[in-house]
């Protein structure tokens, strides 16, 4: 008998954790972060303990409470909180749609022993957040060992065990698109789709009872729009017996696509006599590739951050399409830290590194570097991306009159987002770039096109997730095809 039991994505967008069960073996797609759930709970300045391991995510919610947990959950955040452990894995893989946050994140609280499989532009990419992030909870290749005692190398007694005594490499697999992998009766087929980030892969889960087919995210513009239009091909050609189908913008009709962005931002930048500031997201290559595409043909170079070329360099060899370090319209951004040396030539190059990361530092010598000074004496040579966290950055840059800002991210849908952006806009104000260009392409397929992807694919059941409208479903679905609203901890026998 072949299960469905959903642990997360149940009348929300994100927080995908889908458990799919069959002959006994026991598979996951997607184990994402709840932004719904977390934000009820945590903020900048309130979050986890890290001394509770997985109790303070289990006590909101933000992870479900298996009956089987010692054999799920990492053993040194369960042993370190006095909850039971055992020697071996009762779940036989994760597997992992792409690489946002609310679809992977929270890999890290699982056992290193459970196999977890992805694209390797995926697998890259989260190597890349694992690397830059300051933030906890973000061990998706390496497994660190925490709250582990060892001997002193030195004399009698004991002493943490950190630094790269305590990494471990996690069980952590690349599947190409098109390839079929087997675990008991269960065969996983990873087909390509078109998302807001590279690497994405939509799943057909071949069970004794049927397929299964899984979306992930995904959307039908975009410069791989045809990946998407595959993958419901393919999922047609399946004759499946249900469809777990994201429906993100289900209640929407309309929006851009990326190809738009390309071509709005054409023309603002066309019209900029001045410094061109942008903010997009830092893992969406394809958006990157609309603003280098505008830099490229307006002569101009676009100035990445410092993540942002560590990313590039994770994905060198990969399908990801993503522009090359050495292009001559690529530039990258080093801002200034601690002391600001980078802009004070008189210091040692040996003092300046001490200032950055270890994995920014190899940046600071590349021909390609500029910093602020450069950006604010040659302002009209430039798209620079600068995020939130960033904006400060204005006051070394000082954007001249003509200057402006372009804002290529989702509008917000909640109260924090709104406080976010009300601060964006301060700062606009504060230089003169106020008002903006409000320019973004969605991740996501449209009501219409959900409706379409439903009907070619013509599943006998399906099972509306990732969207807070799931009651809507009922009314695109064909005739012959149910939709049936999951329920967060409920097992569906199919």
């Amino acid at each position: 008998m072949t299960s469905l039991t959903f642990r997360g994505g149940v009348g929300e967008i994100g927080g995908n954790k889908v458990l799919l069960e069959a002959g006994g073996k026991r598979i996951w797609l997607d184990f994402g972060m709840s932004f719904k759930q977390a934000n009820r709970y945590f903020a900048e300045f309130l979050q986890p303990k890290k001394y509770n391991g997985v109790v303070d995510f289990l006590e909101v919610g933000l992870l479900p409470p298996l009956p089987d947990m010692a054999g799920f959950y990492r053993e040194d955040y369960l042993a370190h909180a006095d909850m039971a452990t055992q020697a071996y894995a009762t779940y036989d893989a994760v597997f992992l749609s792409h690489a946002h946050a609310d679809h992977s994140s929270y890999i890290h609280f699982l056992r290193r022993d459970i196999p977890i499989y992805a694209s390797e532009v995926t697998r890259q990419i989260l190597a890349a957040v694992e690397t830059t992030s300051a933030a906890n909870f973000t061990e998706f290749l390496t497994f660190k060992e925490t709250f582990k005692l060892r001997p002193k190398k030195r004399g009698e007694g004991l002493m943490k065990l950190e630094g790269e005594d305590a990494k471990v490499a996690r069980d952590f697999g690349a599947i190409a698109a098109g390839e079929h992998f087997r675990i008991g009766d269960l065969t996983v087929e990873a087909v390509a789709v078109n998302h807001s980030i590279p690497g994405a892969l939509g799943f057909l889960v071949h069970t004794p009872q049927g397929a299964i087919v899984y979306t992930g995210d995904l959307r039908f513009h975009g410069y791989g729009g045809d990946l998407t239009r595959g993958f419901v091909a393919r999922a047609a050609e399946a004759e499946p017996i249900a469809l777990l189908c994201e429906g993100t913008r289900l209640d929407e009709t309309e929006s851009l696509t990326e190809q738009d962005v390309q071509e709005r931002v054409a023309k603002v930048v066309n019209q900029t006599k001045n410094l061109v500031i942008a903010n997009y997201p830092w893992k969406d290559i394809e958006r990157m590739r609309s603003f280098y595409e505008v830099a490229r043909m307006t002569g101009r170079k676009l100035a990445i951050s410092l993540k942002q070329a560590y990313l590039l360099k994770q994905l060198e060899g990969t399908d990801a399409a993503a522009p090359s370090l050495d292009d001559e319209t690529i530039a990258i951004y080093i801002d200034r830290k601690g002391w600001g040396l980078i802009t004070k030539p008189d210091y040692p190059g040996s003092i300046v590194e001490q200032e950055y990361s270890a994995w920014a530092r190899e940046f600071l010598s590349y021909p390609n570097r500029v910093t602020c000074n450069d950006i604010h004496r040659h302002q009209r040579d430039f798209i620079i991306r600068i995020d939130f966290f960033d904006l400060v950055d204005l006051i070394d840059i000082r954007p001249e009159e003509g200057s402006c800002y372009i804002r290529s991210v989702t509008e917000p849908f909640d109260d924090e987002g709104e406080i976010e952006l009300w601060r964006v806009e301060n700062w606009l104000k504060h230089f003169d770039l106020y008002p903006y260009e409000q320019i973004h392409a969605s991740g996501h397929a449209s009501g219409p096109e959900i409706k379409r992807l439903i009907a070619e694919i013509n599943p006998k059941l399906v099972f509306p997730i990732h969207t807070e409208h799931p009651e809507l479903f009922a009314d695109i679905v064909p005739k012959g095809t149910r939709a049936e609203i999951p329920e967060v901890g409920k097992r569906y026998h199919l």
